[in-house]
């Protein structure tokens, strides 16, 4: 059996392993989760945590650096090596950010992302056709129109289609489907850019993109929650023919 380091009475334990600044992330995420750091708590100093984990100063810096600059830490107001930095207290941008940041750390091939979005996805449109509200279609369908606007490069296209996909999520009115949802289209944001610029001319690819992001809105908008998650299911096939697989009778374009 191998020998795994336990949790002292600080809840802390001895990193011992290689690429350490990641795994003083995962430390700081583990006591996160077990409720060992809330909101607004003071982590230890750089010299503190160096002991406690058993790695050199700079790794800790490192790792406080990557979590101060994806808003899971606050800044810190003061300087020196016993000087710790504050779990942020804005939940819903640290929770985004510790999830984008524990998918990207945890090397999941693009195959099991889109899998895990599809099945994500696909609850989150259902739900969305029961409980969508009149201003959640209204802001949905003002998100398309900006995407319709002439001249909309495919960065600017991409960035408002992630919001349209995170708008769907929040509408479920489950704050943890919609940033899973962020979270995972994050990861594989490269992967999209370059399936969407293989399409053939962006003019007609985003007309077709947008044919079935309207497809979605008017099956959730008129409460049709199969119909919503086969539409979804479709305009993944055909950003991702390799991995989201058809079903019979259907065919991506």
């Amino acid at each position: 059996m191998t020998d795994v380091p336990q949790p002292d009475a600080t809840g802390w334990q001895r990193v011992r392993r290689a690429r350490a600044h990641e795994l003083v992330i995962e430390q700081i995420e583990a006591q996160i989760r077990r409720g060992g750091l809330q909101r607004g708590d003071r982590l230890p100093g750089e010299r503190q945590l160096s002991g406690l984990l058993g790695v050199s100063r700079a790794s800790v810096r490192e790792a406080l650096r990557s979590l101060e600059a994806l808003g899971i830490l606050a800044e810190r107001t003061t300087a020196g090596p016993e000087s710790g930095p504050v779990l942020a207290s804005g939940p819903s941008d640290a929770l985004s950010s510790m999830l984008r940041l524990h998918i990207g750390l945890s090397n999941f091939t693009e195959v099991e992302v889109v899998q895990t979005r599809l099945m994500v996805e696909e609850w989150a449109v259902r739900d969305a056709a029961v409980r969508i509200t009149p201003d959640d279609i209204a802001e949905l369908s003002a998100v398309l129109d900006r995407m319709d606007r002439p001249g909309i490069d495919i960065v600017q296209f991409n960035a408002l289609d992630s919001a349209f996909h995170n708008g769907i999520a929040l509408a479920c009115q489950n704050r943890l489907i919609g940033h899973l949802t962020g979270a995972l289209r994050d990861a594989v944001e490269r992967h999209r850019l370059v399936a969407m610029r293989s399409f053939g001319p962006w003019k007609q690819v985003s007309v077709q993109l947008q044919t079935q992001h309207r497809d979605i809105l008017d099956c959730i908008a008129s409460r049709q929650p199969d119909a919503a998650a086969e539409a979804l299911r479709h305009h993944l096939e055909h950003t991702y023919p390799g991995i989201v697989g058809g079903r019979p009778g259907r065919s991506s374009p």
